[in-house]
């Protein structure tokens, strides 16, 4: 079902509430604004855009929708006048009105005819029943309306909470009930139980016979064990006390043991940097003066502006003699043609032949030839173990092998000559200045391969 539309309200004025709605205004000409005052704070109420009614309204016409509370109040009183009047009348009243809507009364249409509006006539009667069935007096504006909800919802959520703890009370009144109820059921099984109960207090008196015999045994095995306790706590306090002498031993074995391990260490580390120091380095220094090449300080070759004695000559060609023929040992080499003879200042070279020829001066024109010959024999030995050198870093696959910066052939290094008769003293240094560049190289190939 559709009700009429709802007529919009506004409030106008603060002033005291009247307990019913005041009687609408009419004029000859019917407008579409009603105007009533609220019944709380005398508020004046506009409805907007209110239906007009036709002046030739019918009575057929002349009924409200009302919600189905009202209805059903509206119908009560009016069976109740009807019954009474058909009582008074003695006869019966006529047929049951619908529950969606009221008729108006008489009053109402004596209203219309005498030229009222039939809407506010209407809203007027609605607003009485809303009003009777109701703790609030009605029309209210919406400040009013507002505050009276705020109110309905408040007693509303007292109302419920007052249900909920009345079902909670009535929950726990049923649970009781139930209890007392398995309570009276429990009573018959208690004589039942105290029969099981006796049986099981005799079983009871049984097994604790059996225990006590059980515990008499008990406490005499715990005797023996105790016993044992004791003779073990005896060999423990031994064991710990041979174990704290043994540790201590050991700990001075460790302490030893660590300190011959760091005497090892440093000796295996003394002994590493001995391996690597090359003696032939220090023992036979290499090195230039100037134009002159020297062996540990002594140069060797003379000059006319720089006149060497042949004692410092000497001293250097003992000092390379020497030098060669502890490289070839080194390297167990034997030469074939010569052999050297290092005699600190006073070298020598024999040949195959057994000949001696002395490598030192001073010497006579005559026997000059001596020198140049023990001087040739020193190249050949130097050359042999060059090619020596060489024929070895073959053999192992170096790349590139061993190969000296001068050339040795015969008495000449890169082609300058050694021999000293009829030779220059700028030449002949400068061979024997060669001569010691190629046996620096050679030391440093042996001190390489002995590393």
């Amino acid at each position: 079902r559709n009700s009429a539309p709802r007529a919009m309200s506004t409030a106008s004025s603060p002033s005291r509430p009247s307990p019913r709605a005041s009687t609408p205004s009419t004029s000859t000409t019917r407008a579409t604004t009603l105007e009533f005052k609220c019944a709380a704070c005398a508020s004046l109420l506009n409805f907007i855009n209110a239906p007009a009614v036709p002046a030739n309204a019918t009575l057929e016409e002349s009924f409200v929708l009302l919600a189905p509370e009202l209805a059903s109040r509206e119908r009560r009183e009016r069976s109740a006048a009807l019954e009474a009047s058909s009582n008074a009348r003695g006869g019966a009243h006529g047929g049951q009105f619908g529950d969606s809507f009221v008729v108006l009364s008489r009053g109402a249409r004596r209203a219309r005819d005498e030229g009222l509006d039939i809407k506010a006539s209407t809203l007027s009667r609605i607003f009485d029943i809303a009003s009777d069935m109701s703790d609030v007096d009605h029309p209210l504006c919406d400040a009013c309306a507002d505050m009276a909800l705020a109110e309905v919802k408040r007693r509303t959520a007292q109302a419920e909470s007052e249900c909920a703890a009345y079902e909670e009370t009535l929950e726990r009144l049923r649970e009781a009930e139930d209890e007392t109820n398995a309570t009276n059921d429990d009573v018959g099984n208690i004589s039942h139980a105290v029969e099981d109960l006796e049986l099981a207090e005799r079983e009871a008196e049984e097994t604790i016979q059996a225990l006590e015999a059980e515990l008499e045994a008990t406490r005499a095995a715990r005797s023996k064990l105790a016993k044992k306790a004791a003779a073990l706590d005896e060999a423990e306090e031994t064991y710990w006390h041979e174990f704290h002498a043994f540790k201590k031993n050991l700990n001075a074995h460790l302490e030893k043991r660590d300190s011959i391990l760091a005497r090892i260490e440093q000796a295996q580390t003394h002994v590493g940097r001995l391996e690597k120091t090359n003696v032939f380095n220090d023992a036979f220094h290499i090195w230039t003066d100037g134009a002159f090449g020297t062996i540990n300080g002594f140069r060797l070759g003379r000059l006319p502006n720089a006149v060497v004695e042949w004692d410092e000559i000497n001293a250097s060609f003992g000092l390379t003699c020497l030098l060669l023929h502890s490289m070839a040992r080194m390297c167990k080499f034997t030469f074939t043609q010569y052999k050297l003879m290092p005699l600190g200042s006073f070298p020598k070279v024999r040949d195959a032949n057994g000949n001696v020829f002395e490598l030192y001066g001073p010497f006579s024109i005559i026997s000059s030839h001596k020198y140049d010959k023990a001087i040739l024999g020193f190249l050949t030995c130097l050359s042999e173990l060059a090619e020596f050198m060489r024929a070895r870093d073959v053999r192992q696959q170096v790349n590139p092998p061993f190969e000296l910066p001068y050339s040795i052939s015969g008495d000449k290094v890169d082609g300058k000559k050694m021999s000293f008769t009829f030779n220059r003293d700028e030449n002949w240094t400068s061979a024997l200045r060669l001569m010691l560049t190629d046996l620096k190289l050679m030391l440093a190939w042996c001190s390489h391969k002995d590393s």
